[in-house]
């Protein structure tokens, strides 16, 4: 296989596991480019590409909850009154916007005073451990309290934002992080998981979009090759980052996260010590 379509497939295959179980994506592409031999990011394109892969993953397994949202929208613009489902959707709108504001502003922010730190093999793998410690306190919290059930209220909202524009750090995990918030914050297992990836959405995509106009001088006439990577990355991120959400979602319905502290802990030590030895 031609290297390039080989590293977009395997960079694929981590995107799409990575951005949804709650162990980083960003703190795994960084490691894999540093320890992997000859391994290398074959662009921004290729990497804005993979992120709407995972965006179409997200869109295609949350399709009842978009296309109730659709219907909100026809429903404020048609003037008519709300059902119940729509009033429900409309609850989860607000969230999202109330969420997305934080994570925006925090994102621009933090994005260019952080860009260093994914390629220190030390500050991922303690950021990868913080995911870990993150994961195991928010189960243990959310425990001792009683769950507010349907959609996350605006507080909760806006603290899900704060912490999601946290995770621009490579190896804080978007989704482990927000979804322990809100479990800590009371919110139901399920629920939380749902809302986490839903109000990833925006957040991701104007990510994807402000990177790609940022760099859109990189934009050129690929060669078949290339034109083939750039067809086959995304959708391997597509397929896998559905599947990765279906084993997320199953975990919040039957068991947790916590397991997943583990692994977090485990690459953590050892990114740490390769980081310390270096």
């Amino acid at each position: 296989m031609h290297s390039l379509l080989a590293q977009a497939v395997l960079l694929g295959v981590l995107q799409g596991l990575t951005e949804f179980l709650p162990v980083s994506s960003s703190g795994h592409l960084a490691l894999a480019q540093q320890l992997i031999p000859g391994f290398s990011q074959p662009g921004v394109l290729l990497d804005v590409s993979l992120h709407v892969g995972t965006l179409a993953a997200a869109a295609a397994y949350f399709r009842r909850e978009l296309i109730e949202i659709a219907s909100l929208a026809g429903a404020v613009a048609g003037g008519r009154e709300l059902s119940e489902p729509e009033r429900a959707a409309q609850k989860l709108v607000i969230g999202i916007v109330i969420a997305t504001a934080p994570t925006g502003l925090i994102g621009l922010l933090l994005e260019d005073r952080v860009e260093w730190m994914f390629g220190s093999a030390l500050w991922v793998g303690a950021c990868l451990m913080i995911t870990g410690t993150v994961l195991v306190a928010g189960e243990l919290i959310g425990r001792g309290r009683q769950e507010t059930p349907g959609h996350p209220g605006r507080f909760v909202s806006l603290v899900i934002g704060v912490v999601q524009g946290i995770a621009v750090l490579p190896g804080i995990s978007r989704s482990g992080s927000t979804i322990s918030a809100a479990r800590a914050l009371g919110v139901g297992r399920e629920e939380a998981a749902r809302f986490s990836f839903l109000a990833s959405l925006p957040a991701v995509a104007g990510a994807a979009l402000l990177s790609a106009v940022k760099h859109a001088d990189a934009v050129r006439v690929f060669s078949a090759d290339q034109a083939l990577a750039y067809i086959i990355g995304p959708l391997v991120a597509a397929v896998v980052g559905y599947v990765a959400i279906e084993i997320v979602m199953r975990f919040m319905r039957r068991g947790t996260l916590m397991w997943f502290s583990l692994w977090c802990f485990a690459v953590g030590i050892v990114s740490v010590g390769v980081g310390l030895w270096r």
